[in-house]
């Protein structure tokens, strides 16, 4: 017994030892700016502050319905012409900007899947849905997209924010009828998607959606989305989105933060 204790106290050295000689070699860099660090955080400590200074603001939404409203600030407004098309409610996370495009870049096309947990965790916390709906999807990558990355980033995101608690496991409901049209590479006016783009795999009939996504900008997708699953009979859609670039909806100062 006493022998057992003592190679399992031998083995914990070793191992303490080891991770000290390996930070010491590997210095930590952030995901992000690639800046060595110290902090035991994926992130240096300058872009975890910029990326709570793009935190959207939790009475910030996307509506359809013909309001318009103001934080307390009067900093923000959401007006009726921030409408996508079929989409009754859409609330994000962070706006994209500073460092919030760098830390999605990484995750998306440099496969750093790590930060998965990561982007789950602040979605999470900063992020508050009623829970009124029926059921949790996902836009999906195109087949041969997720060939080449060798994953569907926002498939692994909300399968990780069904664990954490914040929506209900997702089900794949939508596919692509052709191609995914790379929209990052044209200006927001000229991005279109054709609204029959998309088709149901699953059934949506009467059903409340919740449609999760990376980032929202022209809104083309969404609402090509959104088309499919009403033409397929689903009462209601709304989506949840890790950042928004639309720029009608950033703030008009930062200076509160």
């Amino acid at each position: 017994m006493s022998f057992s204790l003592s190679r399992c106290s031998r083995f914990e050295s070793i191992k303490k030892v080891s991770k000290r000689a390996l930070a010491t070699i590997l210095v930590p860099q952030c995901a992000c700016c690639r800046q060595a660090h110290q902090s035991p955080e994926r992130l240096c400590a300058a872009c975890l502050s910029s990326l709570r200074a793009n935190v959207c603001p939790g009475s910030m939404r996307l509506s359809n319905d013909p309001v318009v409203s103001r934080s307390n600030f009067g900093r923000y407004r959401i007006a009726n012409t921030q409408k996508i098309a079929g989409v009754t409610h859409l609330q994000s996370a962070f706006f994209y900007r500073d460092v919030v495009p760098d830390l999605l870049i990484r995750w998306k096309y440099d496969g750093m899947v790590e930060l998965t947990d990561l982007l789950a965790s602040w979605v999470t916390d900063y992020c508050q849905l009623s829970h009124s709906y029926d059921l949790v999807t996902i836009i999906p990558c195109h087949w041969r997209r997720r060939f080449n990355r060798g994953f569907d980033h926002v498939w692994l995101l909300a399968n990780t924010l069904a664990k954490t608690g914040l929506i209900e496991p997702p089900i794949r409901t939508l596919k692509h009828s052709k191609p995914l049209p790379f929209l990052h590479l044209q200006a927001a006016s000229d991005r279109h998607i054709d609204p029959n783009h998309f088709r149901t795999v699953h059934p949506v009939k009467g059903k409340r959606v919740l449609v999760i996504d990376d980032v929202v900008t022209s809104g083309a997708t969404l609402k090509a989305a959104a088309a499919a699953l009403q033409q397929a009979g689903a009462e209601e859609v709304n989506a949840l989105t890790v950042a928004t670039a639309r720029e009608p909806l950033l703030p008009a100062s930062r200076t509160w933060i």
